[in-house]
């Protein structure tokens, strides 16, 4: 008797409970139950729901006691099955509920194959691995193929449905700098100071500069976090280069732009392709001759990754490569020296950042004679002079990453 009243208690809670269609506009459920079977608590969630639930024989003994105010239907049935110590799969439209061992063996196996829009087959393929244990990639087509139960293959799905979106494409604005930093002095410039990149704030905008006045145009744009009446004023160093390339102490090496995807490397080189031929004797006694080739001037390596936020973190790596001489046997490889360097930075879309910093040293010689008699073999040279001089520079690296829409 006590029992059917508590049945009777659970079932008019339940038809307290709004209808379906009003559950349905919040998605959550309120159920009251007391050592109630759990597949009476079950066949109540399904109602709310509009879920098809089915139950292996292991629920039929079970009871629950359960108190649930405006779950949410998802969060209701974990913790109603959980507390009854079983599991549950999702099958599209349906809920398998049964022993956690019993669910994990895997039964009714088909092959389904799942077209690709814009991922890449082989790039997912050990990502689908983890969840699947049958997948390939099809070498013919964009498409995965993937053997596994009707609750296997709903849950590759709903993978691939999250990771099969357009990509995001990243424009860059590359442009590379040498600059001669010798003598600088005589232009007042402390070129080591000027890498600080120093920021001038104004609380006020103010007025343009006066004609004539040095740099012509220096613009003043607002803060980027919000603030009334706060300005900056463009960075020293970009004035720097504009004076020293109107001084020929600086001079654009490149300018380049070129669209890559979010999380690709795009790679820009400006130099030469010096080939070579090594020779030799191999394993089997014959004598071979091969042509290698070494890439010599600038190179740089950038990969942009756009953040939900609109932020595009970038791995920039550049490198600067010169051959100053000859080795092997016949000086035939030749001997490079590099710059090189790796950074990452974090910018707001469209924001120029810059890399500096990549000094080289270069030396020459100079030979200054007295015409005629410096040509003469061995008095000549007391008529001639060599001067041995090295001068220095540095490369300037400038980077404007854009989010393509």
């Amino acid at each position: 008797m006590k029992r059917s009243a508590i049945l009777l208690l659970v079932v008019l809670a339940a038809l307290l409970v709004p209808p379906y269609s009003s559950m349905a506009q919040n998605g959550t459920v309120t159920v009251d139950a007391t050592r109630t079977p759990l597949s009476e608590v079950l066949s109540i969630l399904a109602a709310k729901s509009d879920l098809n639930i089915v139950t292996s024989p292991e629920v039929e003994n079970r009871q629950i006691t359960i108190h649930l105010k405006n779950t949410p239907v998802d969060e209701a049935l974990n913790l109603v099955v959980r507390a009854a110590g079983l599991g549950y799969e999702r099958i599209g439209g349906s809920i398998l509920v049964g022993d956690p061992t019993t669910l994990g063996t895997e039964t009714g196996l088909s092959t389904y194959v799942i077209p690709l829009q814009f991922a890449d087959a082989f790039e997912l393929e050990p990502i689908i691995e983890k969840i699947a244990e049958k997948v390939s990639a099809d070498p013919t087509g964009n498409r995965m193929m993937v053997v596994a139960s009707p609750g296997g293959y709903e849950q590759v799905l709903s993978v691939i449905q999250e990771l099969d979106v357009p990509p995001i494409q990243v424009l860059l604005e590359t442009e590379v700098i040498e600059v001669q930093t010798d003598d600088l002095w005589e232009y007042g410039i402390d070129w080591s100071k000027i890498l600080h990149q120093t920021v001038i704030i104004s609380e006020t905008q103010p007025p343009p500069n006066e004609p004539g006045a040095i740099p012509d145009e220096l613009p003043w744009v607002p803060l980027d976090f919000q603030a009334e009446d706060l300005y900056r004023q463009s960075r020293l160093l970009e004035v720097a280069l504009d004076f020293l390339q109107d001084k020929g102490k600086a001079h654009v090496v490149s300018r380049s732009t070129l669209a890559t995807l979010s999380n690709r490397t795009a790679e820009i080189h400006i130099g030469d392709v010096i080939p070579y031929t090594v020779s030799g004797l191999t394993q089997t006694g014959l004598y071979e001759v091969s042509v290698e080739k070494e890439r010599v001037g600038v190179q740089v390596s950038v990969t942009p990754r756009v953040s939900g936020d609109g932020y595009i973190t970038a791995l920039v790596e550049p490198n600067v490569s010169n051959i100053v001489g000859f080795k092997g046997p016949n000086d035939e490889i030749p001997w490079t020296k590099e710059r090189r360097a790796s950074t990452q930075v974090r910018v707001q879309n469209g924001q120029a950042f810059m890399i500096a910093g990549l000094l080289a040293e270069f030396e020459s010689t100079e030979t200054v004679q007295v015409p005629f008699l410096g040509d003469i073999p061995l008095l000549g040279y007391l008529f001639k002079h060599v001067k041995a001089q090295t001068t220095t520079s540095d490369l300037v690296i400038k980077i404007t990453p854009t989010i393509i829409s």
